[in-house]
């Protein structure tokens, strides 16, 4: 319920304020991107999921909804095992991947360095070279 509530609200901002940045920002998310996804969509997908769809209904039909009643009994496990992950270990992930990002850049960058002060020295070498 909540759900069409805060879509309803949001369209109706989107239909009152469509001159505002707001407003054109709401038009922009509800509008245009759901337009390019859906642009995407090629026969072929339409195919593959009526396919789907039929395998599943033929399974459910032969099977006389048993594979139905296994999918329910292990839904509530499922949606535990899902739940089990903490908060705290994907922001430990997140944090992990941003630190060894940032840790390749400044090792590009100590590299690149290196490579300045490296060339540096070999030109002065040439030039006392060439000098005598």
């Amino acid at each position: 319920m909540s759900v069409v509530v805060i879509f309803l609200t949001v369209l109706a901002l989107m239909t009152v304020s469509d001159e505002t940045p707001t407003g054109r920002f709401l038009h922009r998310l509800m509008v245009v991107m759901p337009a390019r996804m859906l642009n995407r969509i090629t026969p072929l997908h339409i195919l593959i999921a009526v396919a789907v769809i039929g395998l599943g209904a033929v399974l459910a039909w032969y099977g006389r909804g048993d594979g139905i009643r296994i999918a329910a009994s292990t839904l509530p496990d499922a949606v535990v095992w899902l739940t089990t992950f903490e908060v705290s270990t994907y922001l430990d992930v997140v944090m992990m991947l941003a630190t060894a990002s940032a840790l390749m850049r400044f090792r590009h960058l100590w590299s690149s360095m290196l490579n300045v002060k490296a060339r540096l020295l070999m030109r002065l070498k040439t030039r006392r070279k060439r000098s005598r």
